[in-house]
C-alpha cells in the first residue's frame, strides 16, 4: 500500500487538496499522511488547522515555519529557509512514498526542495497553468521542474510541460480537483446569511483581493484602489483576508480599519470551504484578484470582476470580466456584472470540470511506477528532436 504525504500550507491550497485527501482517507489501498502548516497555524488566518481536524481529516505532522509578523521579503524569506529545515526531519520520520502538493504558493517549494533532496517521488497538480502577474507563476514552474509526475487541469497545461522537456507519461489531465468539492454543495450548504448577520436573501458582494507581485502600482495603490471601489457597493460585502504574500500585512490591516468604518463590510481571516462556495453560490458578483475568481465561480454562474493583472494569461469562463486596477474601470465592469442582460447569458460552463477527477489522481498514486524510473527525471530536449 503506498504511502502518501499530503501537503497543505494554505488556505488556498487546501480547497484544491481537501477534497482528494478525503477520497484517499476512504480508500484502503492508499496510507494517507496529512501535514499541514504555514498560514494554516497563524491566529491571523483564522487558525484553519482546527478547520482540518472538523473536515475529518488526521494530522501527521504540523509545520510551524510562519510567524504572525511575518510580511516583507526578507521576513518571507526567512521563513522559507524555516520551512525546509521543518520538512526534512518531517519527511525524514514519515518515510513516504510520494509527496503530492497542490498549486503554486512559495511555501511548496520548501516542501518539494526538501523530499527532492530526500530522493522522495513528488506528484504536482497544477503545472502548466498561466498568471503572468504574479510571482506564483515563477514558483508554479519551479515546482514543476522539481516534480516527477504531473496532474494538470487542462490538456493545454499538460502540452506546455510537455514542450519544457517533460516526458509524455509523466503528465497526465485530471481537471481541477477543488470542483469536486461542488457536486455536493446544493446538498450540504451552510446558512451563509445567518453566518454573515444578514438577512435571508440580503443581497452581498464576496470580495478577495491579494497584493500582487508585478503590477506597476505599490502595494499601498493597490489596496487604496481596491477599497476605493467597496465605496461604491452599497450592499453588504463579505471580504476575506489575503494570502501570506510580500504586503499582506499592510492589506490586512487596512482591511480591518475599513471594515470597523463601514457597517455593510463584514471581514473574515478565513471563511472555510463549505462557507467559502455557499457564499459564491449565493452572491451577487465577486470582485477581487483570487484564483477562485477563474476556477470555481463559472460552475455557479457567478459574475466576476477580476482586478489587475495577477491572473493573466490564465483560463477562465465567460463569467469573468478583466479590469485594471483603476476606480473608473473596476466601476465600469461592476456596472457590466450587474446588468441583468449580461447576466442571463451566462452558461455555467467550466473548462476545469472533468467528471473522473479525484479517480484519475487516486489511480496515479496506486499505479505500480518504478521507484527508479520516476527519480531519474530525463529531460526531453527539443533541439534534438527537432535535428532527428
Amino acid at each position: 500500500m503506498p504511502s502518501v504525504c499530503f501537503v497543505t500550507l494554505s488556505r488556498s491550497d487546501y480547497a484544491s487538496l481537501r477534497p482528494v485527501a478525503l477520497a484517499a482517507l476512504a480508500d484502503p489501498a492508499i496510507d494517507l499522511r496529512l501535514i499541514a502548516g504555514g498560514s494554516h497555524a497563524l491566529a491571523r488566518y483564522g487558525n484553519t488547522l482546527e478547520q482540518i481536524r472538523a473536515d475529518g481529516l488526521p494530522l501527521h505532522a504540523v509545520a510551524r515555519f510562519l510567524h504572525e509578523t511575518d510580511d516583507s521579503p526578507s521576513e518571507l524569506a526567512a521563513a522559507y529557509a524555516r520551512a525546509v529545515a521543518q520538512f526534512v526531519p518531517i519527511l525524514t520520520e514519515q518515510r513516504p512514498d510520494y509527496v503530492f502538493v497542490i498549486g503554486d504558493r512559495w511555501e511548496l517549494l520548501a516542501v518539494v526542495s526538501a523530499a527532492a533532496m530526500l530522493q522522495i517521488p513528488i506528484v504536482h497538480h497544477s503545472g502548466g497553468d498561466i498568471t503572468q502577474g504574479s510571482s506564483d507563476n515563477q514558483t508554479r514552474y519551479a515546482l514543476s521542474t522539481l516534480a516527477h509526475l504531473h496532474l494538470v487541469a487542462l490538456p493545454e497545461h499538460r502540452e506546455r510541460l510537455l514542450r519544457m522537456g517533460e516526458q509524455d507519461w509523466r503528465v497526465i489531465t485530471t481537471g481541477e480537483p477543488a470542483l469536486t468539492a461542488l457536486a455536493a454543495q446544493d446538498r450540504i450548504a451552510p446558512d451563509v446569511h445567518g453566518r454573515f448577520g444578514l438577512r435571508p436573501g440580503e443581497p452581498f458582494v464576496l470580495a478577495t483581493f491579494h497584493p500582487t507581485s508585478f503590477d506597476s502600482a505599490p502595494p499601498e495603490r493597490q489596496v487604496e484602489v481596491f477599497l476605493q471601489a467597496l465605496d461604491g457597493i452599497v450592499c453588504a460585502v463579505v471580504l476575506t483576508a489575503p494570502n501570506p504574500d510580500p504586503a499582506s500585512a499592510l492589506f490586512l490591516a487596512r482591511y480591518r480599519a475599513y471594515a470597523a468604518a463601514h457597517p455593510n463590510v463584514r471581514l473574515y481571516d478565513s471563511l472555510g470551504t463549505r462557507h467559502y462556495y455557499a457564499a459564491m453560490a449565493q452572491a451577487q458578483y465577486m470582485i477581487g484578484n483570487s484564483s477562485s475568481g477563474l476556477w470555481e465561480s463559472a460552475s455557479f454562474r457567478l459574475p466576476v470582476v477580476n482586478v489587475g493583472p495577477r491572473q493573466q494569461g490564465r483560463v477562465h469562463g465567460s463569467n469573468v470580466l478583466h479590469c485594471d486596477l483603476d476606480p473608473q474601470a473596476i466601476a465600469a465592469a461592476i456596472a457590466r456584472a450587474t446588468d441583468p442582460a449580461w447576466r442571463t447569458g451566462l452558461d455555467g460552463n467550466n473548462p476545469y470540470v472533468k467528471h473522473d477527477t479525484l479517480a484519475l489522481i487516486l489511480n496515479c498514486f496506486k499505479h505500480p511506477w518504478d521507484r527508479g524510473r520516476l527519480l531519474a527525471k530525463r529531460f526531453m530536449d527539443p533541439l534534438a528532436q527537432r535535428s532527428a
